[in-house]
């Protein structure tokens, strides 16, 4: 009887977490900046895109982003405001959206 139980729960649990829809795909990541380009919108007004070089990249248990998107992708700062330099050490938290990639804030 506990082995049909157990059976039961087992199929309810595995049946809800394959139904599980991702909003969207998840990792967090340690890196460096690479290829930081610098372009200029107006007069004192500037965009940043970059690349990172990742040395530790944990993707999210049920909702993975790809680790090979990821290191493919320009990601943007607006307005240059995070301070970012080629070399320079980042972390935090990368999400995928309707096929971007975007650095959480």
């Amino acid at each position: 009887m506990k082995a049909f139980i157990s059976t039961l729960v087992l199929l309810a649990f595995s049946s809800s977490v394959f139904a599980y829809s991702c909003p969207q795909n998840e990792a967090q990541f340690i890196g460096t900046v690479k290829d930081l380009r610098i372009v200029k919108i107006d007069q004192g007004i500037r965009d940043c895109y970059y690349q990172i070089n990742f040395s530790d990249y944990r993707t999210h248990g049920l909702c993975p982003l790809d680790e090979s998107l990821a290191a493919s992708t320009e990601l943007l700062d607006s307005d240059c405001s995070m301070g970012l330099e080629n070399g320079k050490e980042i972390s935090g938290y990368l999400i995928e959206k309707n096929g971007e990639v975007f650095l959480d804030k």
